[in-house]
């Protein structure tokens, strides 16, 4: 059963404990919601407007948590309350078209057998939780959904920074073998690690918090938990890895511009050196007043071209023996 469209609630599920659920309609999630001892789980696209009706009227949340799920600028966080806690992930977004850095918040309330999850756009590792359950292979209790979904938001980190990887090792191979790399492409590899360092840093600290969280979390729970925390702590290195890489290769393809374009104007420098001294024998003898050496004599230009080409020889001769050229 698909909520999504006019409703804010994208989908509903009680955990059956062994791995399944059941979806839930909005009066069943109603009812099931006045039973503290089942486990649900609440997924909330918070776009639409009535995402307060199931925030307050049917969760029973606070005000201070409802605005702390609702903010419109967030960083990845986590905040205590009276009744759980709030947390902030991002997830990268791997919708088609889409690029990868561009992140995708997922506000998450957790309690004692409650989940609320609550995105602005689809995030596919909300997707692969939820078909999970349908397929009775997900998880247990609450804690452990929560676990399932910080493990997943990681695996889909680990494959974006793998990918990012292939890509710069690319680029490399291509300035190890001379070929020609589009600046452009270097430019938006930075920018993609610079935003995923920027966000997963902090995120790796919030699931830190999150593996400390809740006394509802059991053991199992807290050692997934803080073994997401470390995988993404290795993929936030790999990132700063990567920035320094990416930072070499930018400086050594400015390097080679730079000594392509000085070669270039070496090579200028040479020919307007060489040439010199042949304007200034060309315009001297090019000036319309009289006594020209050689002006009625037959012989005069072959004369001329040959004092030319030995003065030019013996310009180019000097620079040679000077190291210049």
């Amino acid at each position: 059963m698909q909520m999504e469209g006019d409703t804010a609630l994208v989908a509903a599920y009680e955990l059956n404990g062994s791995g399944g659920g059941s979806l839930l309609s909005v009066r069943q999630l109603r009812e099931a919601w006045q039973s503290p001892e089942r486990p649900l789980w609440m997924h909330l696209d918070f776009r639409h407007t009535d995402v307060g009706t199931y925030l307050e009227d049917i969760a029973g949340l606070d005000e201070a948590a409802i605005e702390a799920l609702l903010e419109e600028d967030t960083r990845p966080r986590v905040a205590k309350f009276r009744n759980g806690a709030v947390s902030t992930l991002r997830g990268v977004n791997l919708n088609p078209g889409a690029a990868p850095e561009d992140l995708i918040s997922l506000r998450i309330w957790i309690s004692a057998n409650r989940l609320i999850t609550l995105r602005r756009r689809p995030l596919k590792s909300v997707s692969e939780v939820r078909e999970r359950i349908d397929r009775g292979e997900g998880a247990l209790s609450v804690p452990d959904l929560l676990a399932w979904l910080a493990e997943t938001l990681v695996d889909n980190v680990g494959d974006v920074a793998h990918q990012l990887d292939d890509r710069l090792g690319e680029l490399e191979e291509d300035q190890l073998s001379d070929r020609e790399i589009d600046p452009d492409d270097l430019s938006h590899l930075r920018r993609s690690l610079i935003t995923l360092r920027r966000f997963m840093g902090p995120q790796r600290d919030c699931l830190e918090q999150i593996a400390h969280g809740p006394d509802s979390f059991d053991e199992d729970t807290r050692v997934s938990v803080r073994e997401s925390a470390n995988q993404l702590s290795r993929y936030v290195e790999d990132f700063h890895a990567m920035q320094e890489r990416a930072l070499i290769l930018q400086e050594q393809l400015l390097n080679e511009h730079n000594e392509r374009l000085n070669q270039r104007m070496y090579m200028l420098a040479i020919v307007t050196t060489v040439f010199l001294p042949l304007s200034f024998l060309t315009g001297l003898l090019g000036i319309n007043v009289g006594g020209i050496p050689g002006a009625d004599s037959h012989y005069g230009f072959a004369v001329f071209v040959a004092i030319t080409a030995v003065v030019g020889g013996a310009v180019m001769w000097l620079l040679k023996r000077k190291h210049w050229w």
